[in-house]
């Protein structure tokens, strides 16, 4: 399964689009002069992005290409991404909850709206201020090479029989990876909390302990394990989507390997401080929006093997109503909440 490289990285100057950002990051046009929009024209000129878990994951794979992007496309000028690890994302929750501003910007996903619930964390993700959903990507499970579990099938049937004794690493308790993994054995047959779950706090941590035989499969989404793949070391069981994707037309989907049920997309997006004014809030927004439409983005989007999951701040902020009351049903029902 090969990866598709990434295309020379094109500019949109002089386009709306860039004409737009311009406004915003150097003051110059009317926003700046809004008094009602103050501090909105360099609200993305110097950021830092956290991640909320370890170096190796989705979630710092997606902080990265971001600093990339922005910086590519010129949209702002400094940016460091920081990795705050532990309990699914909850500790960076909480310490972001606290902070105020623009400056500090964090990422959030369907798996950090989980470990909220299945941790009964004192925050969620709708005490910050949603800026823009962004991508989404596709869950994956995978065996080692020399793994005797050829398909998907064969792997949940040995699950059936004996349910504890192929340890499955996940990236935390109750967040996406869990919850897929649920429905996965759920939908075999197997009680989801009889099944040995493994969690590590990054994806670089979950590949050592697969490649070194601690565990019998792993899963994440596709790009944690993207380059152990195409590099012959781990195979692919199934995708949770109910189509192949592009980066990896021959991996099995869940639905082609009989289990319609468990097809699931896992999304991820940019959050800004609680209090942010409604003119800095837009503004972020308006960033990111001019970054989706880029063609650096949409060949970030490629070469991750990430859907396009965009949603603007209003949106965003009622869509993410909607994950948590679906969330709070699905870890409900598979005995994680």
């Amino acid at each position: 399964m090969k990866i598709s490289s990434p295309r020379r990285r094109q500019f949109l100057a002089g386009s709306a689009a860039a004409l737009a950002a311009a406004v915003l990051l150097t003051g110059c046009g009317p926003a700046a002069q809004n008094p009602n929009a103050a501090g909105s024209a360099s609200v993305a000129k110097e950021l830092t992005i956290d991640a909320p878990s370890g170096p190796g994951s989705g979630y710092d794979q997606t902080a990265r290409a971001l600093e990339k992007a922005l910086k590519g496309e010129k949209l702002s000028d400094k940016i460091e991404v920081r990795n705050t690890q532990g309990a699914g994302g909850t500790v960076a929750l909480s310490q972001f909850v606290q902070k105020s501003g623009t400056k500090d910007l964090m990422l959030g996903g369907l798996s950090l709206v989980g470990a909220t619930i299945t941790n009964s964390a004192p925050n969620k993700l709708s005490d910050l201020t949603p800026v823009s959903r962004l991508i989404g990507e596709y869950e994956v499970i995978v065996v080692p090479a020399a793994s005797p579990y050829k398909t998907l099938k064969e792997f949940l049937d040995a699950l059936k029989t004996k349910p504890g004794s192929n340890p499955i690493a996940i990236g935390n308790q109750g967040g996406i990876d869990h919850i897929w993994g649920g429905k996965l054995v759920q939908d075999a047959g197997v009680k989801p909390t009889d099944v040995n779950f493994v969690t590590f706090s990054g994806g670089g941590e979950a590949l050592v302990a697969l490649l070194g035989n601690k565990v019998a499969a792993g899963i994440a989404g596709y790009g944690e394990f993207a380059d152990q793949v195409e590099a012959g070391k781990l195979r692919i069981l199934a995708v949770s989507s109910d189509k192949p994707l592009d980066l990896a037309p021959d991996a099995p989907t869940v639905v082609s390997a009989g289990y319609p049920d468990a097809v699931l997309v896992n999304w991820r997006g940019i959050f800004a401080p609680p209090g942010v004014s409604d003119a800095d809030r837009k503004a972020l927004s308006d960033v990111f929006s001019t970054l989706t439409q880029s063609n650096t983005w949409k060949e970030t989007l490629k070469t991750n093997g990430w859907s396009d999951q965009y949603l603007d701040s209003d949106k965003f902020a009622e869509d993410l109503k909607t994950q948590q009351s679906s969330t709070q049903e699905i870890l409900t029902t598979l005995g994680l909440a």
